[in-house]
C-alpha cells in the first residue's frame, strides 16, 4: 500500500524541532539541483523526487539520524566516486548517507550528484540495469 501524500510543510512540521533546519537545507540544495523530468512527492516517511515509479532521491527522517538517499550512484560508478572524492568520512551504504547535520555532508558534490542525470538518462540506464540482473 502506497504511503498517503501530504505537503512539505506537514512533512516539515512533523520532525523534531533540531532536525527541521538540516532537512530544509538538504532538501534545498537537492530541489535546486534536480533536473527537469523528475517529479516531488512527499508522504510521512520520504521527501522524494521520481521519475515514472523509479526513486532519483529521497531524504527521510530516521530514528537516530537523517537519510539521503541518492539512486544514482547505483547506476553510474563515476558519481559514487565523486562522493568518495569528497573526504568527509561518511557513513554510506550502496546509495544511501546517514547524517545529523547537514554540514557533514558535501552540499556541492549533493548538488553535482542529484544534477548528473537527466530523467531519460536515469531511467534508461536503471532499466538497462535490471534487464542485465
Amino acid at each position: 500500500m502506497a504511503d498517503q501524500t501530504i505537503s512539505y510543510e506537514q512533512f516539515l512540521d512533523a520532525l523534531p524541532p533540531e532536525r527541521k533546519g538540516e532537512v530544509e537545507r538538504v532538501w534545498r540544495v537537492v530541489r535546486g539541483s534536480v533536473p527537469e523530468g523528475y517529479s516531488e512527492e512527499v508522504t510521512a516517511k520520504f521527501l522524494t523526487f521520481m521519475v515514472g515509479d523509479e526513486m532519483y532521491v529521497a531524504l527521510a527522517n530516521q530514528k537516530n539520524y537523517i537519510s539521503l538517499y541518492l539512486m544514482p550512484l547505483y547506476y553510474f560508478p563515476e558519481l559514487k566516486a565523486k562522493l568518495d572524492a569528497a573526504g568527509k568520512g561518511l557513513k554510506c551504504g550502496k546509495s544511501c548517507i546517514n547524517f545529523k547535520r547537514a554540514e557533514e555532508l558535501p552540499l556541492e558534490v549533493v548538488s553535482e550528484i542529484v544534477g548528473a542525470t537527466g530523467a531519460p538518462d536515469y531511467l534508461e540506464r536503471v532499466r538497462g540495469g535490471r534487464k542485465g540482473k
